[in-house]
């Protein structure tokens, strides 16, 4: 399988998983504000999802992708706890539920890390949550030969 089709599948996996947890619609509306590209006048708060990069970390026949997706959650709230709640809303609802990605499977996923600062507009908060992703294909190489 290619990285390029595992990081779409990875990706869809992660935007559904986030969508279907009631404690993001909680916060982030029904159906939850999850962008790839905000509207141009968007209802705070909301997440967008950042830069992401894979690398194979094969090793003989343990053929394995390693992921690192940064997401983005933004705010108007007085404070940072509004932010800093979000942070863990979604990083729980990513540990908590079993990540389906149809034919890859996710192995481990961890934050690496968090960060939480104001924006040159001095109203908005933007945190920021790196996640480090291992996924395996369901169907290792050898198994579709034999």
């Amino acid at each position: 399988m290619s990285a390029i089709n595992s990081d779409r599948l990875l990706a869809a996996a992660l935007h559904a998983a986030l969508a279907q947890s009631p404690a993001v619609a909680a916060v982030l509306g029904t159906p939850p504000r999850l962008y790839d590209d905000p509207p141009e006048d968007p209802v705070f708060p909301y997440l967008t999802y950042g830069a992401g990069r894979s690398e194979d970390e094969s090793a003989d026949d343990a053929p394995m992708t390693a992921h690192t997706l940064t997401m983005h959650i933004w705010s108007r709230y007085g404070g940072r706890s509004e932010v800093f709640d979000l942070l863990h809303i979604v990083s729980s609802a990513l540990k908590a539920g079993q990540i389906s990605a149809g034919e890859v499977r996710v192995s481990s996923l961890n934050i690496i890390y968090t960060d939480v600062f104001r924006t040159s507009d001095r109203r908005t908060l933007h945190g920021v949550l790196r996640l480090s992703i291992k996924t395996q294909p369901t169907i290792l190489p050898y198994e579709e030969a034999g």
